[in-house]
């Protein structure tokens, strides 16, 4: 089961050194991943498009077991080459979960024409198809959960137009933090890390946007983002985790289990075979003693 999460930054720069710094496999399309970096200013600067959005973001996530990381980065290129060949993504693939997962980023300029990337709710729904339609190709399940969300009119207005507003940016920094971490404490760390400043008065969730001096409550953003929706995710992490320790608990149990059995079988053949020898040694103790004798020439046997 493959979800997606989708984002845009200002800063490509900040988002590679995110992913590239906890990624155990990388690649890229339409560039080389070492210089992703310095690749996807170049080509901005050349087009004059360095203001704005300079890049669009997919989280791509596996449910846990169903795929290895070179298959989940493989994955994430397939998914780039489908929705934008004509742009330089970098493919960053993270296990620091149980769940593998890949950070995707694209450059916003197309190489060609040095048009931006347009994400509309058109290409929004574009991708999470074409990542369903690779995970049936594969054989891997696929995601019937959305989560829920609440959008205002301004907001559903910029994203009409491709853009995204301050408390998208928001959610999508809470639902990187969330399936990071299973307590509310590293949660709120993460999410500082990432720009954003979180509070919690009784049940009730409110977040900072480091371009706001007004906090806003998760409610407004929506169930997933509101207390029980985040402590939801945490206890999923946590029973994704039991189960990983319990069926390793069970693999652990077996083993010795089996261990135990092949050391009894080989004690019983040890004792066995002690016992035959045993056995031949007393039989021939028993056996009548046969005196060896000689004739002479005179007929005296000695």
């Amino acid at each position: 089961m493959a979800i997606t999460k989708l984002g845009n930054t200002k800063s490509t720069s900040r988002a590679i050194n995110y992913a590239e710094k906890r990624a155990t496999v990388k690649d890229g399309l339409n560039c080389d991943v070492e210089y992703a970096k310095s690749s996807f200013k170049h080509l901005r600067a050349l087009y004059g498009k360095e203001n704005g959005i300079q890049g669009h973001t997919i989280i791509q996530s596996f449910k846990p077991g169903e795929v290895t990381e070179k298959q989940c980065n493989e994955l994430g290129l397939q998914l780039a080459r489908e929705i934008a060949p004509d742009y330089q993504v970098a493919v960053y693939t993270h296990n620091d979960k149980e769940h593998i997962h890949n950070h995707i980023i694209i450059n916003s300029v197309n190489i060609d024409t040095g048009k931006k990337y347009q994400s509309n709710k058109a290409q929004r729904e574009l991708i999470k198809q074409k990542n369903d339609e690779i995970c049936r190709e594969h054989g891997l399940s696929v995601p019937v959960k959305t989560s829920i969300l609440r959008y205002t009119q301004s907001e559903k207005g910029l994203l009409e137009n491709g853009k995204t507003s301050w408390k998208d940016e928001i959610r999508q920094a809470v639902n990187i933090a969330k399936s990071q971490n299973n307590d509310f404490e590293s949660f709120k760390s993460h999410l500082g890390s990432l720009g954003i400043e979180t509070k919690l008065r009784g049940s009730t969730v409110s977040y900072l946007h480091p371009e706001r001096e007004k906090w806003v409550r998760g409610k407004t953003l929506g169930a997933d983002y509101e207390l029980g929706g985040i402590e939801n995710e945490f206890t999923r992490q946590t029973e994704s985790t039991k189960t990983n320790d319990w069926d390793k608990f069970e693999q652990d149990t077996e083993f010795r289990r089996n261990k135990r059995i092949k050391e009894t079988e080989r004690n019983v053949d040890e004792e066995n075979d002690r016992n035959r020898e045993r056995s031949g040694h007393e039989k021939s103790e028993d056996r009548p003693i046969v005196k060896r004798t000689r004739r002479l020439d005179g007929g005296m046997e000695l």
